[in-house]
Order: structure tokens, then sequence, then C-alpha cells
């Protein structure tokens, strides 16, 4: 079946096809795969750890006793009503042993399972994106205006409200993950529980890393041609906890932002009108600094580095465990870039 967006599956739960048996959700934040799996589980089971209504299986379970997953999808409630299958790390005994399901020979309760990031090719991924009996819910990264929506309903839940500066600053400063930005906002909820406002100073109080190094802070250095800045930030956030393939992501989308405000100066725009009509906008302390870099790096520089950036986030995805040193190397490199491009003018 066509993989289909969290909307989607919302539709689904409220509206359940009786031949679907078995949800797959993917994607590379296990936060946020959990988050939606649960959803799911609770929608169905009514709970999320009642044994009457709820089974939980690891893939290891699976592996030594793949026809369990198909005993438990025909197996009937003690007390009645809908029971889950749930499956967490979902991966090849996994997939031999739901295919029982996918095939129609079992049916009964709902499979929720939960895997990491797949690739096109995964067996997992295409057998379940070729049978008319499951929904594959992949969970991309996030886009500026679901975690701007997800940030605003945190909120509204204490009654609070945000204004467009404090919101486009916790953006910057919560990144794109999912987990993370629900974490962060319910801690400044938290923070400004009693009040009806969310403040610009309470958003930089509160919102950031330990080490009070940000992401934006690194991609301005990198572009800004600061070497040594640059380096000592990337360590310092990968130490507070960020993902360093994420923080590289973070680097590329500055980069793509950077060609588009660099080909609306070339067409003609003064660098200062664009950097204020941009949406989402760039926070008012940085305008200075993104100036800079444009008057340092050319359009045909900056589409240089989006795909070098863009060759790296892959690489720092596809092995986890070399992506700190994969995108220490990469940020270090650019650095350096920028500051010959800097020494040139």
């Amino acid at each position: 079946m066509t993989a289909v967006r969290p909307a989607g599956l919302d539709a689904f739960l409220r509206k359940p096809d009786s031949a679907v048996g078995a949800v797959l959700i993917y994607g590379e934040e296990p936060d946020a795969v959990r988050e939606l799996a649960r959803r799911v589980v609770k929608k169905v089971a009514g709970a999320l750890d009642d044994p009457f209504t709820v089974v939980t299986l690891q893939e290891q379970d699976l592996a030594s006793d793949p026809a369990r997953l198909a005993d438990e999808v025909q197996s009937m409630s003690m007390l009645g009503g809908s029971r889950a299958v749930w499956v967490k790390g979902a991966g090849e005994s996994f997939l031999k042993a739901a295919l029982p399901v996918l095939e129609g020979k079992a049916s009964g309760n709902l499979v929720v399972a939960e895997a990491g990031s797949l690739a096109k090719s995964s067996p997992l991924r295409t057998t379940f994106e070729k049978s008319p009996r499951a929904l594959i819910v992949p969970l991309y990264e996030a886009e500026g205006g679901e975690i701007a929506g997800m940030a605003e309903q945190i909120l509204a839940a204490d009654n609070l409200r945000i204004g467009h500066e404090a919101l486009a600053r916790f953006l910057e400063l919560a990144g794109t993950s999912r987990g993370l930005v629900r974490r962060e906002a319910e801690k400044l909820s938290l923070y400004c529980l009693g009040h009806e406002r969310v403040s610009l100073e309470d958003v930089e109080a509160v919102c950031g890393n330990e080490t009070g190094a940000t992401p934006d802070e690194l991609a301005d250095s990198v572009f800004g041609g600061e070497v040594e800045v640059a380096d000592r930030l990337f360590h310092d956030l990968v130490l507070g906890g960020a993902d360093a393939g994420r923080l590289l992501g973070i680097v590329h989308q500055h980069a793509l932002r950077l060609q588009d405000f660099r080909l609306a100066v070339d067409r003609g725009a003064s660098a200062e009108q664009v950097l204020k009509q941009a949406r989402p906008p760039v926070f008012f302390k940085r305008q200075r600094m993104v100036q800079a870099q444009l008057r340092v790096w050319s359009l045909s520089d900056l589409v240089t580095a989006g795909s070098t950036l863009s060759a790296n986030v892959l690489a720092a995805r596809q092995n986890g465990a070399l992506a700190e040193a994969v995108a220490g190397r990469c940020l270090l490199s650019l650095a350096r870039k920028g500051l010959a491009l800097r020494l040139d003018r």
C-alpha cells in the first residue's frame, strides 16, 4: 500500500480498514517513531500497558519464534474488544514473521511495528509497500510548519501563546527533531506556566543546549570562515548531546537558504531587504552575520557547498558510527573555504 503521512494514519484510525492488518512506522528519529506508535496502540487498544489488550514484542522475540506473531494476531482478548500487537525494533525477523499477515493467512488484531531508517531497497520497506494489507508511515525530517504547529499546540495546552519573533527564535534553537522540539516546548511551557504569553526572553532563557552553543551559531561560523570557532562549537554541541549528522543537516539547510538569498541579491534586491522579508524569518541578531556571508559567498560557491553537505549528510546517515568524524571533517573544510573567500575579498 502507498505510504501515508501521519495525517493519513489519523484518518485510518478514525475509520479503520479491516483489510489492513499491519502498520509500519519508520524514520530516523526514534522518539518520533515511538510517539506515533504509542498513539496508534492507545487508539486501537485503549491503553499502552494493559496485558489483556496489548502484547509487546521485540525483534529478538520473533527471531527465536517467528510463528508467535501470527498467534498473537489471531488471539482473542479475554475481556473482549480490540488488541494491539506492538513490535519494537522491527527488522528481518519481524518481516519473516509478518508474511502470514501480509498474505492474508493470519488476521485479527492489528500489528503496530516500529523501525529505524529504511533505505528504498530495504526488504522490510519494499514488502510492506507492495502489500495491500499494510499501512506504511515514513517519518521524514519535519518541515518548519509542522514544527511550529507542534510547539504552538503544546504551549496552547497550558493556555500559552507565543509571538512571531519568539516562535522563530524557538525554531532556530530547537531545530527540526520532533522529539527535541517536543521536549523543549514542554520545558518552555513549564517555565512560563501562569503567564499568558511566551516572550523572546523566555525562549532564550530556557531553550537550547547546556553549553550555550546553538546549531545556528555553528552554521554562521562555518560560512563566516571562523575555523577555530566552528570546530569548538561543533564539539561543544556534540558533547551537549546534539546528533552530529543532524548538525550537518542544519548547516546544509542554511546553505540552501543562502543560495536563495544570494540568487535574490544577484537579481537586484538588497541583502538587507531579502533578510527582512525571509520566511521563516532570520533572527534579527543574526542578520548582520548572514549579510556578511552573502558578501563573501558567490552562488556557484554556495551550490558547491550545498552539494558537499548533501553528500556528507547521506554518508553520516548511512554510517552512524562515523557520523561525528564525517560531520567534523566536512564542516572544518567548509569553514576553511569560507576563510579563504573572506581573505580574497
